[in-house]
Formats: structure tokens, sequence, C-alpha cells
């Protein structure tokens, strides 16, 4: 399961900021290992928890230089448990990697990230070789099926530009 994205190196001893996906300090805090995004298998050695974000040292990153090398990678691990959610509400893991289809049937392209705000989440998608941000609103998301892996969307005019 995918449980957070590396953002950037954090001081001078090799240490990394990583965002926390669907894990909060308690699911996330038994987590010794995680597998990148790249392929490495890394052992977590410390982590220090900061509002909206962790700050990890791995075994054997030692300097911002290595560091640096794990910028946006995402972070994978086994055994991470969550609780159970009510209808209608999805793990931003569980959205990203979805496409998008219009109602008309179209697809747009597929999530690639979630953000959240206050107000709404916002599904960021590529489309036509552009970022879009697409408001998790009622009014513009119609369908989540992440059996079949798709989110339908009305799309509204300016939505894409």
């Amino acid at each position: 399961m995918i449980i957070g994205r590396i953002v950037k190196p954090w001081g001078v001893g090799g240490e990394v900021k990583a965002v926390l996906l669907d894990c909060t300090e308690e699911t996330f805090a038994p987590v010794r290992d995680v597998v990148l995004s790249g392929g490495a298998a890394l052992n977590i050695t410390s982590k220090k928890f900061r509002p909206g974000c962790v700050i990890l040292k791995f075994d054997g990153i030692d300097t911002p230089e290595d560091a640096v090398l794990y910028n946006g990678m995402s972070m994978e691990a086994e055994g991470v448990e969550l609780p159970p959610l009510e209808e209608g509400q999805y793990y931003k893991h569980d959205i990203i990697g979805l496409d998008i289809i219009a109602a008309s049937g179209e697809t747009l392209g597929k999530i690639s990230e979630v953000l959240s705000f206050p107000a709404n989440d916002v599904y960021v998608m590529d489309y036509a070789g552009k970022e879009c941000l697409i408001p998790a609103i009622a009014d513009i998301i119609k369908e989540i099926n992440i059996d079949s892996g798709y989110i339908k969307i009305e799309v509204m005019e300016g939505l894409f530009g």
C-alpha cells in the first residue's frame, strides 16, 4: 500500500521530509521499512512527526546529496492498519491511479496525486500534457468506482483551462 511521498531532503544528516497519505502518527509509528517507487527497500532508523509531515532518517542515507535522489518517490509499506471508512469515503491511496472519465464516456487521464485542503480534496490529473486540478465536489464528481478503477466527472466550463 502506498503510504506517502518523499518531498525533499531535510537538514544535513541525510534525513528527508515526507508527506503521509492516509496514515496518522499512530498508524505509521510501527512501520520500520518502506519500499520506494524506484524499487529501493529502505530501513527507517528514526521518525520525527511534524504538523502535516514526518521527518525520516533511512539507514545508509547520510548526506543531503544522497537524500535528494529520493525526491518525489512514493513510499509503500506492509502491515499498515487503517480504520474502516464510512460509505462514500475513500483513502487517498485508493484514488491515486484511477482513470478520470467524462460523463460522456471519454477517458481524460489518471489521478497522480490527491491534495487536501480544508474545504475539499483536489485531484491532480495530467490532461493533454498539462497538470489539471479537479475539485472533489459533488457538482463535478459523479461516481467513484474503486473496483473498476475510475472516477466519472461532469466536465464544467473552464475546468481544463
